[in-house]
């Protein structure tokens, strides 16, 4: 058996993505999640264990979103479609943990090994955020933004090392099946170079976006990304990217980073309630420019959600006038 189509979906893991992305897992024999392998995954799958036990023995992000897929899984497994968790990073990072749960120290992590990459990458990500945190309070507007640029950097650098470690395990299922739908979160660009690097000349690489749709309607992009995401995305290509231009990225995503709603909203799949904040959160925060940003930003950072809507929504106002 050869591989012959390899789909790679990009999507956000909101409950409204999963009617769209149901349809498209199901042109596959074998769909690979961007997730760790974790326990009760098969017996979930399996119906041996309810969706609620498998939900309580890990901690997920989006639980309204983690139910639905499973329930969506649970089927697609009935139909014989192979459901597989692949995302060797985060493995490797939940060994680590354990690791030092049971008493060892990250100088016992052997030099060049997979495991000490994983540490130094994660250590240096994890820095930077805090780092960060720390400098979000600072009266220097310039402070915060070199703070979120280092940040994005290092989030760059750990998302490009996700990719390889990923595409290098997705390279072991080519030659058990003729058709592969991967999971992929959709700033994961560098997944897709590498998986062309090593797709076999039998197959085809393809890419479906989730809210295409929606967004395409509304925005006239296949996909929308917020100012931060957008800069991860550049430093990914350009490590040394600086300037005007991210400059202005940066302060525009510590505005979007407090208007966008974080919390997982009701399921009110037609609506798109999620989708629809994320396009309101981008355009305000395409509306500033630097010196508007550098305004607002003390303003609003230590404001609720609603509230730093509101504030934004209103300058906005009194700048238009």
């Amino acid at each position: 058996m050869m591989l012959r189509q390899l789909t790679v979906g990009y999507t956000s893991y909101r409950q409204e993505t999963l009617a769209g992305v149901r349809n498209k897992m199901q042109e596959s024999e074998c769909v690979v999640l961007e997730e760790p392998v974790t326990p009760g995954f098969e017996e979930m799958l399996r119906q041996e264990m309810s969706i609620e036990d498998y939900l309580m023995l890990t901690d997920f992000g989006f639980p309204g979103f983690a139910r639905k897929q499973c329930s969506l899984l649970q089927d697609m497994y009935s139909q014989g479609i192979a459901i597989l968790q692949i995302e060797p990073f985060l493995d490797e990072l939940v060994a680590i943990h354990e690791f030092f749960a049971s008493g060892g120290r990250p100088v016992d992590i052997p030099a060049g090994s997979k495991s000490r990459m994983v540490y130094d990458c994660e250590r240096t990500w994890t820095s930077r955020l805090l780092s960060f945190y720390k400098q979000a309070q600072s009266s220097d507007f310039f402070k915060v933004i070199r703070s979120v640029q280092a940040f994005a950097r290092a989030d760059a650098r750990k998302e490009k090392m996700r990719d390889t470690m990923r595409a290098e395990a997705l390279q072991d299922l080519f030659g058990q099946y003729e058709s592969l739908y991967v999971e992929a979160g959709y700033i994961h660009f560098t997944l897709l170079a590498q998986l062309h690097k090593i797709l076999p000349p039998s197959a085809r690489l393809k890419t479906f976006y989730s809210l295409q749709g929606f967004f395409r309607s509304r925005t006239g992009r296949r996909q929308l990304m917020g100012p931060g995401d957008t800069l991860t995305l550049i430093y990914t290509w350009k490590p040394e990217y600086s300037g005007p231009r991210a400059d202005l990225l940066a302060a525009r995503s510590l505005i979007y980073n407090k208007v966008f709603e974080k919390e997982e909203l009701a399921d009110e799949s037609e609506s798109f309630p999620q989708s629809s904040d994320e396009i309101s959160a981008v355009q305000m925060a395409e509306c500033l420019n630097l010196e508007q940003c550098a305004h607002l930003y003390p303003q609003i950072r230590s404001l609720s959600t609603g509230s730093a809507v509101k504030t934004v929504h209103d300058y906005l106002l009194r700048i238009r006038q």
